[in-house]
């Protein structure tokens, strides 16, 4: 998955200038034509930062483009302190995150130490087609080994994000039943989809359950991935389900249109025309904050769902979006909340892309939190997250299904009316004592979104 990091140097624009016409250019013509391109790019931005974005009153009227070495450095210089969510990337990160491209191996790490103090690293998540996928690597694996040397000791050393860029490893991990699997693999571009996993549980798989009950893992909110969300619903449609579990514990936003889509599936009859979201904007966007287009309605469509409840899998990669469908919803139907409180991201962006208004080709995008979101009754603002109702450790030893925790947590809760105890701590794992802490990707400055194009525009 691409990451998006905030550049924090300090160096001259014209150290920078300079640079480029010793290296690249002599041609005097040429080096104003940069220079001038460059102002004109630093223009936009300032002109954005005082104008949309949420706190543009308290940036700085005059910021110095002559002590930034490139616009990322210029943008970070227009957030305010409480703006932990802005972020920008180049164009062509734009196109490829929307796309589900991206160059990896194909799955996420993390570490089961909330509850079970295990530092093992363990797979969160494959994408199929894979170079991991198509070794058989499951959710729940533990990595031993990457380049013939102990995972743990890569971690202690800082070193485990830097090996794992290198486009051929060598890995070994512990599968399900303990026994060791090493091969050697190369990097890739892969594709990656929006949906995990869509499942039915009926009495004969768990017994007690009173009647079908669906599964829906949705990684992301994704425009151009809509086709995910409609083959999923017809499922759960066909086979009559009455509450659904959805799974949004990795999934860290997307945009407006994928939200719209879904809530319009899983909203009850009763919600029909009702607010999911609105945005609150600025004093200069004031007008939009009421306005059509800037709220999440319900209108259900065909093969929308006829829930008596819905389970929400909530952890801390559960950002914007779907902190959307969670906030709103609560006030819709009936909504149990399970797992770990949420990221805490209860604003959105509009997307900006330089040049102004060129969506299919641009060479930035611009990210400025541009509002706040809130449901029905005006509740939003959750910047430290959203609690659970019922708080459960993140399973990493299983795979999505019917034999993890917190699905399996739920459908004892719909078939006996109690969740169960909380899952039992393996014995011999690894502590803290000679283990150390890895980075997830929701530890990113540039986690979550929930986007959407400008009003108006």
């Amino acid at each position: 998955m691409a990451r998006f990091f905030r550049k924090r140097i300090l160096m001259t624009a014209a150290a920078a200038i300079l640079a480029t016409a010793s290296f690249t250019s002599c041609d005097p013509e040429e080096i104003i034509e940069n220079i001038t391109a460059r102002t004109k790019l630093f223009n936009y931005v300032s002109e954005i930062m005082h104008d949309i974005y949420y706190w543009y009153k308290d940036v700085p009227a005059n910021i110095s483009q002559a002590t930034s070495i490139d616009v990322y450095d210029y943008f970070d210089k227009h957030l305010v302190a409480q703006d932990r969510w802005s972020w920008m990337m180049s164009g062509q990160d734009y196109l490829d995150n929307n796309a589900g491209v991206s160059t990896s191996f194909g799955a996420s790490f993390a570490q089961p130490i909330d509850h079970y103090n295990d530092y093992s690293i363990r797979v969160r998540y494959v994408f199929p087609n894979t170079p991991f996928s198509e070794n058989g690597v499951k959710r729940g694996w533990e990595l031993t080994h990457v380049a013939n040397t102990p995972v743990m000791d890569l971690v202690r050393n800082n070193t485990f994000e830097t090996q794992m860029a290198k486009a051929t490893n060598t890995f070994t991990f512990r599968d399900h039943a303990g026994v060791a699997k090493t091969f050697t693999a190369t990097s890739r571009v892969i594709s990656t989809r929006s949906v995990f996993k869509t499942e039915v549980y009926t009495s004969a798989q768990f017994p007690g359950l009173p009647h079908p009950v669906g599964y829906f893992n949705y990684y992301t909110f994704n425009a151009h991935m809509l086709s995910d969300i409609h083959d999923a619903m017809a499922t759960l449609k066909a086979a009559g389900i009455k509450e659904l579990i959805l799974d949004l514990r990795y999934n860290g936003g997307g945009d407006g249109e994928a939200t719209s889509l879904l809530s319009n599936y899983i909203a009850p009859a009763s919600a029909e025309g009702k607010i999911v979201s609105r945005r609150e904007h600025n004093d200069k966007y004031s007008q939009y904050d009421n306005a059509t287009e800037t709220k999440t309605i319900v209108k259900r469509i065909a093969n929308s769902l006829n829930l008596d409840r819905l389970f929400i899998l909530s952890s801390g990669g559960t950002a914007s979006a779907s902190e959307i469908i969670i906030n709103g919803f609560k006030p819709l139907m009936n909504v149990v909340v399970v797992g770990r409180t949420s990221y805490g991201k209860p604003n959105g962006m509009y997307v900006i892309p330089y040049p102004e208004e060129d969506y299919e080709s641009p060479d930035y995008v611009f990210l400025p939190i541009s509002f706040f979101s809130v449901n029905s009754l005006g509740e939003g603002h959750y910047v430290d997250g959203i609690a659970p109702d019922h708080a459960r450790p993140d399973d990493l030893y299983h795979e999505f299904g019917i034999t993890e925790d917190w699905v399996k947590a739920c459908l004892t809760k719909i078939a006996t009316g109690s969740f169960p105890a909380l899952p039992a701590v393996p014995a011999g794992v690894a502590t803290e004592g000679f283990r150390g802490k890895m980075a997830v990707e929701e530890d990113s400055p540039n986690y979550g979104r929930y986007v959407a194009r400008r009003p108006g525009k």
